[in-house]
């Protein structure tokens, strides 16, 4: 009886004890320190990513563009003209992601027009601003004197001096933006002798552009069987033409050419009128201006005839979204100058994308490869020497000092 009231005690306690909350290692899991905090105080990533400066990817070379011209002085328009136009067409660019993921640098400077002048900047250009390409430069004259610089140092050069010469130095580093200047005079001279004129004078610059031009006029005057009655020249700073303009009037011309830059043109116009010309004024790519027209002054342009390589700002599709950009980026309407060497950009665009590796060198290579590129001023094609086109259209003045197109 008694073993058996044990038995049953040792049962009552043994299911005491199972029904006993057990104890658990809780307090251990408490106490062990966890990765959390380390989780939390240590430094992430994203600052260093956040931090770290954007830079060009390593293939990315220096894309300097020197552009070297007349930014002041007589000729200081061209300078105005040529920076925008690049400038637009860099912008655009780099805007689109530049060459090869790489944007495209301006440098400007400033040879005021002077061939000595220019010949010492662009030597300097060359030695110290690691340039891929240069426009070089907006006056024939400085533009013929740097040609040995560039040639040596195997630069690309672009110009829309339209002397002939620019291309018969036989340097393979030289391009010009526009037409030639026999493109624009003989134009002029059979558009004016088709209408019945017979008497021509000529009054142009002592520059390489005026003699240039003078010497296209001439040479397009005795294809016709024709002389001068007279030819002046002047300084291309002059002012006063009164004395050449009388001299010329003497003669009794129809027509007189002008080869002078757009300044002096636009005061030879208003003199010319004002000692009582009454004969037809026609002459190339400076008639055509918004400096001219300036200078001259609406009142006596009427009826000026000239030539020019840009067929307008509302010629076509292509025509009106670059003026519409020009003048969204400038304030002004585009011309001429601008636009030829927006057009040129774009054929160095080509050769830049194309140059490998991407050198000065290759990209005038490839330069002389590009054809059959629709351009502003029409169907570029790069020439061995450095031409890109040979046409231009005819224009003429009206009395309000807008003009109109007279077809090619």
């Amino acid at each position: 009886m008694k073993q058996k009231m044990f038995l049953i005690l040792v049962v009552v306690a043994l299911a005491l004890s199972a029904c006993a909350p057990a104890a658990t290692p809780a307090p251990v899991k408490v106490e062990a320190p966890t990765a959390a905090p380390v989780k939390v105080e240590a430094p992430t990533a994203a600052p260093v990513v956040v931090e770290a400066p954007t830079v060009a990817p390593v293939a990315c070379k220096p894309l300097n563009l020197a552009i070297v011209g007349a930014m002041t002085g007589t000729s200081a328009s061209l300078g105005e003209w040529m920076v925008r136009g690049v400038t637009l067409a860099v912008e655009q660019k780099n805007a689109a992601g530049g060459i090869k993921g790489c944007p495209i640098t301006i440098k400007t400077f400033d040879d005021t027009g002077d061939p000595t002048t220019s010949v010492s900047v662009v030597q300097k250009v060359i030695a110290e601003e690691n340039v891929i390409a240069a426009w070089a430069t907006t006056n024939s004259s400085c533009a013929l004197a740097d040609i040995p610089f560039f040639q040596e140092a195997k630069i690309p050069q672009f110009t829309f001096g339209t002397n002939i010469a620019l291309t018969a130095q036989g340097s393979p580093y030289i391009f010009r933006s526009c037409p030639a200047g026999p493109a624009f005079e003989t134009p002029i001279v059979e558009y004016l002798t088709g209408q019945g004129k017979t008497k021509f004078a000529i009054i142009g610059d002592n520059t390489a552009y005026g003699k240039g031009e003078a010497e296209y006029q001439t040479a397009a005057l005795k294809e016709k069987g024709l002389t001068p009655l007279a030819y002046e020249q002047h300084g291309a700073d002059d002012k006063d033409f009164s004395g050449q303009l009388t001299k010329i009037i003497n003669t009794n011309p129809e027509v007189l050419l002008l080869s002078s830059s757009e300044v002096a043109a636009g005061l030879i116009a208003k003199q010319a009128r004002q000692l009582g010309f009454t004969g037809i004024m026609a002459g190339g790519q400076p008639i055509c201006t918004p400096k001219f027209l300036e200078t001259a002054g609406a009142e006596f342009v009427d009826g000026i005839i000239f030539a020019s390589g840009y067929p307008g700002n509302d010629y076509n599709d292509q025509t009106r979204a670059f003026a519409k950009a020009y003048l969204d980026r400038w304030g002004v309407a585009a011309e001429t100058h601008g636009a030829n060497v927006y057009d040129l950009m774009q054929v160095v665009f080509v050769a830049m994308e194309k140059a490998d590796p991407l050198t000065p060198e290759n990209v005038a290579a490839e330069m002389h490869k590009v054809c059959n590129l629709q351009g502003l001023q029409g169907n570029i094609c790069v020439a061995e020497t450095g031409e890109t086109l040979t046409t231009t259209m005819m224009g003429k003045w009206l009395a309000d000092g807008k003009f109109e197109f007279l077809g090619k």
